[in-house]
């Protein structure tokens, strides 16, 4: 026996109502039918703005650049650091979209050349050795030589944009500001005091030499007896291979740059003079001071373009935080973030 749609009229309106339900889920209310779609788009979508997603992929891409930035490595994070650079890789990629969306609605347009463009993107294809990884690399992010200049273009457009939305945000450093940084602040700029010097370096983690007192004695003998100069001995001698070829010279260095007991040593020596043998945690040395400088504090002339250079990046950093608030404000409802994947997401490889 067959049976119609005419004849159980409520068979249609259930398959209506599945209909109807399916395209709610998927569109309106974003229930599991709308989590599987979005399950697929790159592994997830880990936020949306202005109903657009970052997807997991984009954030795991941030999140390895992010690392490289900051010369860190994953694996060597705990769980409270590696949440951390998730949430501000993502913030990034939110800030950058927010940004984008509120140029474009402004219908700003620099009139960017297309050389610039050209000029980035051949810049990141000398980045790979091999020619060919570069279209693979494009590949797996699902672009194309065109798409990535497009992609290009948007980021320039948008840093263009933003330059010009600081320069209106931020007042530049006049004198004033620089006699009142230099007045509280000077002694953070103070010049410690620098030394120049040369050595003749021997190592005591030699296990067939335990004791090299001798060896660094008879060196002594020949010099203080002028049958070499310091540059002979250090060049024959010397087991510093920075040094030995330059006559011993170690160049210029502050108090920071070597081993405690290494600096008391030099510091007890005047200009000319050379020391005894020495022993630190390192080995035996023979030490001659060739220069130094004193400590000092530069004069507000010498540190005019230093402290103009940290004003004005606090400035601008103080406005480019004021212009993204501000973007938030304008739409509070357009950011959307799915923690469920935001919290599972790794620095891609």
């Amino acid at each position: 026996m067959s049976y119609s749609f005419q004849a159980f009229p409520w068979r249609l309106a259930v398959a209506c109502m599945a209909v109807c339900y399916l395209l709610a889920d998927l569109y309106a209310f974003k229930g599991p039918l709308h989590a599987m779609v979005k399950q697929s788009q790159g592994g997830g979508v880990a936020a949306e703005v202005d109903g657009l997603p970052i997807t997991r992929q984009e954030l795991e891409a941030a999140m390895r650049e992010q690392l490289w930035k900051r010369n860190a490595a994953w694996a060597s994070l705990g769980p409270e650091a590696r949440k951390q650079t998730r949430w501000q890789a993502l913030e990034n990629r939110v800030n950058d979209r927010l940004l984008r969306a509120c140029r474009s609605k402004s219908g700003s347009d620099t009139g960017l050349s297309k050389d610039a463009v050209k000029r980035e993107s051949e810049r990141m294809q000398r980045q790979f050795a091999d020619a060919a990884e570069f279209p693979n690399r494009l590949a797996a992010q699902n672009l194309t030589p065109k798409s990535l200049e497009a992609r290009i273009n948007d980021a320039q457009q948008d840093e263009a944009w933003m330059e010009a939305e600081l320069q209106t945000r931020f007042k530049a450093v006049t004198p004033q500001d620089l006699r009142a940084w230099y007045a509280e602040f000077k002694e953070t700029l103070r010049i410690p005091q620098a030394h120049h010097a040369a050595h003749i370096f021997l190592t005591r983690h030699d296990p067939a030499k335990p004791d090299r007192s001798a060896e660094i004695r008879e060196i002594q003998r020949q010099l203080l007896a002028k049958e070499k100069t310091f540059a002979q001995l250090a060049k024959e001698h010397s087991e510093d291979d920075r040094s030995k070829n330059l006559g011993g010279d170690i160049g210029w260095f502050t108090q920071q740059r070597m081993p405690a007991d290494f600096i008391a040593a030099v510091e007890m020596l005047k200009v000319g003079q050379l020391g005894e043998p020495v022993q630190t945690q390192l080995g035996w040395h023979l030490i001659i001071v060739l220069e130094r400088h004193v400590s000092r504090l530069p004069t507000l002339a010498e540190a005019t373009p230093e402290i103009t250079a940290l004003l004005t990046s606090k400035r601008r950093e103080a406005a480019l935080k004021t212009i993204l608030a501000e973007l938030r404000e304008r739409s509070p409802q357009s950011v959307v973030y799915h923690a469920e994947v935001i919290d599972h997401a790794a620095p891609a490889p």
